[in-house]
């Protein structure tokens, strides 16, 4: 993803853990050691999380997830390179399975109190087995200044999973652009979710590295 200022960068998001159980309502809180998302790290330093989520019997769902961290050191923008962001995310849509095969189509709108952007995606869905796909069509609304234009994108990854490990491998399209590769574990130990990760760019996203997370689910 072709990026030109910290404040853009931070703007890319994050989707919640939004796979839910069983049909109700439920809430969530994590950490995480640095803020990794479609393999950009997009903090200097810890994120912290929280969200709700809700599924229908007949699989509809929505959510809002939140988070804040502190924005990447940005030499070039030093008027923004002590900012503490806040995120907020809203999310919905429906879910389904047919034997092997689990597919959902949905919304997913991410939005910055301090970096004044927004995005807007439709997001599609597709598992079978150990395999998932995902494939992704945004906006990016710029609203810092008045002749600011919007970006449309695309985001596809395929992830295996086995046994707790995975690896996916993610590429952008369209205005953006950028490939990379996350290969993670996670496990659960006492009620809570436990996870370690290394992410792999090529030169158009440039932020190769290892985070850690720590989460916990409620049935509400």
């Amino acid at each position: 993803m072709v990026k030109s200022t910290t404040k853009s960068l931070i703007a890319v998001g994050l989707l919640s853990a939004s796979a839910m159980a069983q049909a109700g309502l439920s809430a969530n809180i994590g950490a995480s050691s640095e803020y990794y998302f479609r393999g950009y790290d997009l903090s200097e330093g810890p994120m912290m999380s929280g969200g709700l989520d809700y599924e229908a019997d007949n699989g509809l769902y929505a959510g809002v997830w939140v988070a804040g961290f502190e924005n990447p050191t940005d030499a070039s923008d030093p008027a923004t390179s002590d900012d503490n962001e806040l995120e907020y995310d809203i999310y919905g849509g429906y879910a389904g399975e047919f034997g092997d095969i689990s597919y959902s189509v949905g919304y997913t709108g991410y939005f910055y109190k301090e970096a004044d952007i927004s995005f807007h995606e439709i997001n599609f869905n597709f598992g079978y087995e150990f395999l998932s796909l995902e494939a992704t069509f945004g906006t990016e609304d710029d609203d810092t200044s008045a002749d600011a234009t919007d970006d449309d994108y695309t985001f596809i990854a395929l992830t295996g999973e086995y046994e707790g490990a995975y690896l996916t491998l993610g590429t952008y399209g369209k205005d953006y652009d950028g490939d990379y590769a996350e290969l993670g574990y996670g496990t659960s130990f006492q009620g809570l979710d436990f996870g370690v990760a290394y992410v792999s760019t090529d030169s158009d996203i440039d932020s190769d590295g290892m985070y850690f997370t720590i989460g916990k689910s409620f049935d509400l």
